[in-house]
């Protein structure tokens, strides 16, 4: 069965080099470009992993984490240099991020929850 990873980034075009990248038969990936779209659905279907961009429209991917169940491990994609405190996040990719960190981040997820 495979990861089920979401993605959130306002911009269309790196939810889709975000999908290309990943999706394979251990991740199955869905991308959203509108945060309250995300949140709901989020909350209605719970992934196993979420991305989220930093700057999204009128807020940050940190106060979309916040309205998150903590259960779901969460990463911040971002490329922003300085960061307020970010505390609702297991781990940051800086932008441009590197492929093997990513993949060898959702198979720890993967492995912890024994998928």
């Amino acid at each position: 069965m495979p990861l089920k990873v979401y993605y959130l980034d306002d911009e269309p075009e790196l939810v889709e080099i975000f999908k290309d990248s990943y999706s394979s038969k251990d991740f199955e990936i869905t991308g959203f470009t509108q945060p309250d779209q995300a949140v709901k659905i989020i909350q209605e279907n719970p992934p196993d992993v979420l991305f989220i961009d930093y700057r999204l429209p009128n807020t940050t991917g940190d106060r979309i984490a916040q309205k998150i169940d903590s259960t779901i491990p969460k990463a911040l994609i971002t490329g922003d240099l300085f960061l307020q405190p970010i505390t609702h996040f297991d781990i940051i990719f800086k932008k441009p991020y590197d492929d093997d960190e990513i993949i060898s981040f959702l198979n720890k997820i993967k492995e912890k929850l024994k998928i």
